[in-house]
């Protein structure tokens, strides 16, 4: 349209600034800003003849990078090698294909996972920081309490649409203070493994479904000559123990504590007692299991189990894709799973994530490549035109691991990875039933599940009684819940 004498016009052009599957960072942590935020823009022009309407950015054009920025990045030390290649295919999509694209550098340091909360600790404790971290459920608590880390959805709020998509246990594994604080980099359950060839040589018809059935197969297993070492459970102090512990106590319908962190178990009677008794006796009467699993974490049963020594393991799923591999284990193509035995067949699950380190919030630029980081990382995003769970994807049919994107059972590639190592319906049957480990939401769980790991050996060899182990447990928790 011509307009002839005109002095000012004004114009208000508004962008919307994201596409699917890309966080966008708040005006100011007070007041969070949407993942869909809208920002207008007023031009004043002055014009002396026709005006053209300034043309829309096309889709594939995008604004400048915002930075450059470095974000300090810490994780453990698994598979570094992908890890330097997922960091470098980060900071290429970064700076060109995100929708509010950010020119980042990496800067990754890692240590152990045996050491890393140690190395989180030391950092923050001389003054250090970090802007992304990986972490796993049970350090959480104590990180959040410190300040160290902080809740992601109160600078991305959209991130609890991934809710849906998430196994629940993780989105529990997640939650402190009732706020989500990460997005899953792996989680898995720990899963009951048979030697199918060992039960068909005993005559055994089925795996057990109870624990009376575990110690009836097992010692007919033993004195057979088929394995002296029927059954074996990492318990030697660690997180694996943790695993475990809760795995046997869920699958008889135990209970730690409930919802108001109050202890509820019993010292003389019910599934905790149950079990820890279960276990003593197995290792000391029946000696089905051997006292050389008070020194085993899961990794050296996973090795004896590949090597033919044991009929039953508990170990975590992602230890199957050994297990059936020919040349990496004497057993491939006879490890099998089913479900836990015991009442309910409910087992423990755990959650690797990547969490918001607090020293992110400090700058726009910075905050914006954190939150791209960790959905690139654990989300939904869109590479090369193609929107999926890109990085967990990779991780499973790479490395087997778990995941808890629920979309990713449908993908014909996971089907096929995981078909191939185990029976997926039975796989996924359990994962239904997998709970988070009860208690980490109190910032001293650490502390208390140290304690724990060394004051149940004590039941295990006989060298208390299980009422007082349980009781000292009891009393551990109340102490520090006091403080």
């Amino acid at each position: 349209m011509t307009m002839k004498k005109v002095l000012l016009i004004m114009f208000a052009f508004a962008f919307i600034m994201t596409t699917a599957g890309c966080a966008t960072p708040p005006a100011a942590p007070a007041a969070p800003a949407t993942i869909k935020e809208t920002v207008v823009v007023t031009q004043i022009v002055e014009v002396e003849k026709e005006i053209t309407p300034v043309a829309q950015p096309s889709g594939q054009e995008q604004a400048a990078p915002l930075g450059p920025v470095t974000l300090q990045f810490s994780g453990w030390n698994y598979d570094t090698a992908k890890v330097t290649d997922i960091i470098a295919k980060y900071e290429a999509w970064v700076g060109t294909q995100a929708a509010i694209p950010v020119d980042t550098t990496i800067e990754w340091t890692d240590a152990g996972y045996g050491e890393f909360d140690t190395f989180i600790t030391s950092t923050y404790a001389g003054g250090g920081t970090r802007d992304v971290l990986y972490s796993s459920d049970h350090w959480l608590a104590k990180w959040a309490e410190a300040g160290w880390v902080v809740p992601l959805e109160d600078y991305w709020p959209e991130v609890k649409n991934y809710v849906s998509d998430i196994s629940p246990f993780s989105v529990q594994a997640m939650t402190y203070n009732g706020k989500l604080y990460g997005l899953p980099y792996y989680s898995d359950s720990m899963y009951f493994v048979y030697n199918q060839k060992i039960l068909d040589d005993a005559g055994i018809a089925a795996p057990p479904t109870t624990w009376a059935e575990v110690r009836e197969q097992a010692l007919s297993i033993k004195q057979q000559g088929l394995s002296q070492t029927p059954f074996l459970v990492g318990l030697a102090p660690g997180s694996w123990f943790d695993e475990a512990f809760y795995a046997m106590i869920y699958s008889e319908g135990g209970a730690l504590f409930d919802v108001n962190l109050e202890p509820v178990f019993e010292t003389a009677d019910g599934p905790v007692f149950t079990m820890v008794e279960w276990l003593a006796t197995a290792i000391n009467d029946d000696q089905i299991i051997p006292k050389k699993v008070l020194e085993m974490a899961a990794p050296d049963v996973q090795q004896a189990f590949k090597n033919g020594d044991a009929a039953f393991v508990i170990v975590p799923g992602y230890m199957m894709a050994e297990f059936n591999t020919p040349g990496l284990s004497k057993v491939a193509g006879y490890a099998k799973i089913s479900m836990m035995p015991g009442a309910t067949h409910q087992t423990d699950g755990f959650t690797r994530m990547y969490l918001l380190g607090n020293a992110a919030v400090e700058d726009e630029a910075k905050l914006q490549a954190s939150l791209n980081l960790i959905e690139y990382l654990g989300g939904k995003t869109t590479v090369d035109g193609v929107a999926d769970y890109h990085v967990a994807k990779r991780w499973s049919i790479e490395n087997g691991l778990g995941f808890s994107a629920l979309p990713l059972w449908q993908d014909p590639a996971i089907e096929r990875r995981f078909s191939a190592m185990v029976d997926t319906n039975v796989m996924q049957a359990q994962k239904k039933l997998t709970q988070s480990k009860q208690g980490m939401s109190a910032p001293w769980f650490a502390e208390w599940i140290s304690f724990v790991r060394a004051e149940t050996q004590k039941a295990l060899l006989r060298d208390e009684t299980t009422t007082d182990t349980l009781e000292a447990i009891k009393q551990q928790w109340i102490g520090l819940k006091s403080e």
